[in-house]
């Protein structure tokens, strides 16, 4: 830990670079670590005050993901370290260190076979069980590691009956993973998204 708070440690990769997100790929004595430094830049007025309602959206990830690893899923990555700069329980900086999953991410194969896609939507199935929500379940998202799937890049907020419908729906639509569950959450997601539709009609707007 001293080393890391000296910047004793040799990058490997840089996978984010951005004004408000670093994220990279650290080598230590202990084994390679995902490190992610992360200072919010816009709607820090809104974010505030959502802070003081809700909480902190980093730190609700960092528990569950204990509480689920514990009751035994380890499909998720592990998260190891949460430090944060904050005013009251407003943060305006995250520090996270964050297990790296050595693998073939899906966005890098030619081909997701049916074996995977079984495998993909079983995890998924699995964290909503453990009550979680992976919020974007994309081809980077997911990482095969020998026989295994692994999840990253989870989503720390509450899982409803809408957020686990939206990631069936995005299963469906990323990997062609039928969604045969079609819950009072589906359908309050399906008519949402017909009214912010309408909505932007009426105002001109092209419909997402």
């Amino acid at each position: 830990f001293k080393d890391f708070l000296s910047y004793n440690h040799q990058v490997i990769k840089v996978f984010r670079n951005i004004e408000d997100t670093k994220v990279v790929l650290i080598n230590t004595d202990y084994g390679k670590y995902i490190l992610k430094v992360f200072s919010p830049k816009v709607k820090n007025t809104e974010r505030f005050f959502k802070s003081l309602v809700k909480g902190d959206y980093y730190e609700k990830l960092f528990h569950q993901t204990d509480r689920v690893r514990r009751e035994g899923f380890a499909a998720l990555n592990d998260f190891y370290l949460l430090a944060e700069i904050k005013t009251l329980r407003y943060v305006k900086t995250y520090v996270m260190i964050i297990e790296y999953i050595e693998g073939i991410e899906l966005v890098d194969m030619p081909e997701i076979s049916d074996e995977v896609r079984g495998k993909i939507k079983q995890s998924i199935y699995s964290l909503h069980q453990h009550g979680m929500v992976s919020g974007d379940p994309h081809k980077g998202n997911f990482i095969l590691q020998g026989n295994e799937i692994r999840i990253i890049d989870l989503s720390g907020k509450r899982p409803s009956r809408q957020r686990k419908a939206k990631d069936r729906i995005d299963l469906e639509r990323h990997y062609g993973i039928k969604n045969n569950v079609r819950d009072i959450g589906f359908y309050l997601l399906i008519y949402k998204k017909k009214l912010r539709n309408f909505l932007r009609r009426i105002k001109g707007k092209e419909k997402r």
